[in-house]
């Protein structure tokens, strides 16, 4: 409900209103006349259709029965003439059939009040009637002269001619009364007319000068709203060419710092990817260091596995060499075993005397043999323990030298692990220099958009101080348009638009995925092109009626 208010508010609201009174006085005049029109329709068709009907029913009546009465003493006329006669009578029993349809019509055609009344007479005597000519037909078609002159007295003067006269009298009054009837239905006709033709004049006269009044109040709220918008859209033009002077001069000053920003950004970019290439060395380095310090590694872990093996092999030669003490050990005693034998057997060759100077050659020979096997006994006794000495001073050594090589192992494998570790920080740092160099691309070509994007702003803002200059130039001829006087545009300093000079700035990198649209140049326009008053335009624009 608000916004249909609001909306009969604006201009179109007005505009459309004004249209559609004169539409609605027509409206109203067309209903009232249409309305006359059909009073005066529904008086002729009740003429045309409750009396009609039955003025034909009585006059068909009224025919019949003369013919019939005209008929029958017709019929009586002709004594002698038998098929003269016979022809009159046909007719006569036509006529009553005709005579009786329409009476039929003028009964179902709905009687009026006052019909009835003079209708009720003949009603009540219509079966007496009908059996009266009936009975006048037959003997009109037996021919004697005792009916002739039965069908005279009831024709001259009797039962049947008051009954005829009956329905004439009837006939008679109900014309009357249609006249009468039909000249009371012309007054009301010529009064309604009159009528009508007052109050068209009256409501035409009424609604000229409303639509008058209404036009120009209209007109007046129009053009006070309309010079009161133009005003505001003149201030408004003026506000907006000093704040487009300043959005101007904040482009120029954003376009200088943004191109600053680009050259810092472009060294910037430089020096990451000086940095970028030194980092990416150190990282070849290490990953070179760290294949080396794994070759050491495993030349370290071999090294430790041979001397474990050259350890097992010094403790099973000094093992061996135990068991080779023990087995000097057992010659010693055979030696010693044998030594005595052989002392014994000497014994016994004495005692033998000369018998036993051969076996006591013989004990002798095995006494020295055993002597001289238990020296070498000695002797390899003495060397077996000297090497078993050493070999114990060698498996210490290599023990030592175990123990040596494990830490050695340790340590390569440290060095190794650290080498991997730097190598791996190293390429990470690499990449991340590569994302921050790539950032920093991106954030240089921001830049170089941006510096472009002011120029484009600090154009397009010259641009709009010409296109509010033309607005205030608009806003004078909409006043004129308005008002009927023209009026002159208070001058505006226009703020100043040369760039001030600047120290060098760094080069701007062309951007190919953006470019400036050439400026169009703008015609004209008169103030009755920009506000037309004939149609609607699009809400929103300058030049628009809606909202007034």
């Amino acid at each position: 409900m608000n916004s249909l208010k609001a909306w009969f508010h604006g201009l179109r609201g007005k505009l459309l209103l004004s249209a559609f009174l004169p539409v609605f006085a027509f409206v109203a005049l067309t209903w009232i006349a249409m309305n006359g029109l059909n009073t005066l329709g529904t008086q002729l068709s009740a003429a045309y259709e409750d009396v009609m009907p039955n003025v034909e029913a009585l006059g068909q009546m009224g025919m019949q029965r003369a013919r019939v009465g005209y008929f029958i003493w017709a019929a009586l006329s002709l004594k002698d003439e038998a098929k003269g006669r016979a022809s009159f009578i046909d007719k006569t029993v036509a006529a009553f059939e005709d005579f009786k349809k329409g009476q039929n019509a003028y009964e179902k055609s709905g009687l009026l009040p006052e019909e009835e009344k003079t209708y009720q007479l003949v009603r009540n005597n219509k079966e007496e009637f009908y059996k009266l000519t009936e009975g006048i037909i037959a003997d009109l078609k037996k021919g004697t002269p005792e009916a002739d002159a039965s069908v005279k007295v009831l024709m001259n003067g009797g039962r049947w001619h008051v009954l005829a006269t009956d329905v004439q009298k009837m006939m008679e009054a109900n014309i009357k009364f249609f006249s009468e009837m039909n000249k009371t239905n012309n007054e009301k006709q010529k009064e309604a007319r009159a009528h009508i033709s007052q109050l068209l004049i009256f409501i035409s006269a009424f609604c000229c000068f409303a639509l008058f009044g209404i036009l120009m109040w209209i007109a007046y709220r129009v053009s006070n709203s309309v010079g009161s918008i133009s005003n505001q859209l003149t201030e408004a033009g003026q506000q907006v060419s000093v704040a487009i002077g300043q959005l101007s001069a904040a482009g120029q000053t954003l376009s200088q710092a943004s191109t600053e920003s680009a050259g810092s950004l472009e060294e910037t970019v430089a020096s990451l990817e000086e940095m970028s290439s030194m980092v990416k060395m150190n990282s070849d380095n290490a990953k070179q260091a760290a294949a080396l310090s794994q070759s050491s590694k495993t030349a370290a872990e071999e090294g430790q596995r041979e001397i474990h093996h050259l350890i097992e092999s010094m403790k099973d030669i000094s093992q061996s060499s135990k068991k080779i003490e023990e087995i000097i050990n057992v010659i010693d005693d055979i030696a010693f075993q044998t030594n005595l034998l052989a002392l014994n057997a000497s014994v016994e060759a004495a005692r033998a005397g000369e018998q036993g100077k051969g076996f006591a050659v013989v004990a002798e020979a095995v006494r020295a043999l055993s002597q001289r096997s238990a020296v070498a006994a000695k002797d390899i006794s003495t060397l077996i323990k000297e090497s078993v000495v050493q070999v114990e001073k060698g498996s210490k050594v290599a023990d030592r030298s175990g123990e040596f090589l494990n830490n050695i192992v340790t340590s390569v494998t440290k060095v190794a692990d650290l080498n991997n570790e730097i190598s791996a920080a190293s390429s990470e740092q690499t990449t991340g220099i590569h994302q921050i160099s790539k950032a920093m691309n991106l954030l240089d070509e921001s830049t170089q958009s941006n510096a472009a994007s002011s120029e484009e702003i600090a154009a397009s803002s010259e641009e709009i101080s010409a296109q509010a200059r033309q607005l205030q130039n608009l806003t004078v001829s909409l006043n004129e348009i308005v008002i009927g006087l023209p009026q002159e545009s208070t001058p505006q300093s226009e703020p100043s638009l040369k760039k001030s000079p600047t120290a060098p700035m760094a080069k701007v990198l062309p951007l190919q995925s953006k470019k400036v649209a050439p400026r169009v140049e703008k015609k004209p326009h008169s103030a009755a092109a920009t506000i037309p008053f004939d149609e609607d335009e699009r809400a929103g624009k300058v030049g628009t009626t809606d909202g007034f």
